[in-house]
C-alpha cells in the first residue's frame, strides 16, 4: 500500500507532467541556444565567485583576521576576485581552455591505450574491434583540443537532446501510468 501511493505520487499528473515540461524549457533552450547558455552558466560562476570574494574581503576589515600581517582569508578574496571578473569579462575563454584541457586529456589516453594494444598485439592476437574505443576517444580528443568552441556547443546541445529525449519519456510514462492507476482505482 505505501507503495502505491508512493508510484501515485511520482506520476501524478502535478510532478510527472511539470518535470516533462521544465525538461522539454531546459532542452529547448539548449539546443536553440547554446552558445548564450554555455555564456550565461560562466556569468553567473564568475558573479558568485566575485561575490564571495567581496564578502570575503568585508569579513577580513570588519573581523579578528585584519590582525594578521597576510591573511589566507584577503589572499583567497583577490584570487576570488580576479577569477570572478576573468569568467565574467571571458567566459568564452574559459569554456574553451576547459574544452582544450579535456581534449588533449582524451587525446593523450586514446593515444596511449592505441600505443598499448599495438604493443600487446605484438604478443597476443587481439580483435580489430577492441581499437574502435581508443579510436573514437583520439578522434574526440582531436576535436575538442582543436575546435574547442564547437564541441563546447555540441556537449551543450547533446545535453539538451537528451533533456528534451527525457521529458517526451516522461510526458508519455506520466501518462500511461496515471491511466492504469486510473484503471486499477476504477476495478477496485
Amino acid at each position: 500500500m505505501n507503495g502505491e501511493k508512493q508510484t501515485n505520487v511520482f506520476f501524478d499528473r502535478s510532478y510527472g507532467y511539470a518535470r516533462a515540461i521544465v525538461a522539454l524549457i531546459g532542452g529547448l533552450v539548449l539546443v536553440i541556444w547554446p552558445e548564450q547558455v554555455k555564456n550565461y552558466c560562466m556569468y553567473i560562476l564568475g558573479a558568485l565567485i566575485l561575490l564571495i570574494g567581496i564578502v570575503n574581503i568585508i569579513l577580513y576589515y570588519t573581523g579578528r583576521w585584519k590582525k594578521e600581517k597576510i591573511s589566507l582569508l584577503m589572499l583567497n578574496s583577490i584570487v576570488d576576485i580576479a577569477f570572478g571578473l576573468v569568467l565574467l569579462v571571458f567566459p568564452s575563454f574559459f569554456i574553451n581552455f576547459i574544452m582544450f584541457v579535456f581534449g588533449l586529456v582524451l587525446l593523450i589516453f586514446g593515444l596511449g591505450d592505441i600505443v598499448n594494444l599495438v604493443r600487446t598485439a605484438k604478443v597476443v592476437r587481439i580483435p580489430w574491434t577492441v581499437f574502435l574505443g581508443p579510436a573514437l576517444t583520439v578522434i574526440i580528443g582531436v576535436i575538442m583540443f582543436f575546435f574547442p568552441s564547437k564541441a563546447s556547443n555540441w556537449l551543450f546541445i547533446l545535453f539538451g537532446a537528451g533533456l528534451l529525449l527525457y521529458s517526451l519519456s516522461e510526458f508519455a510514462s506520466t501518462y500511461i501510468v496515471r491511466k492504469r492507476m486510473k484503471e486499477i482505482i476504477i476495478e477496485e
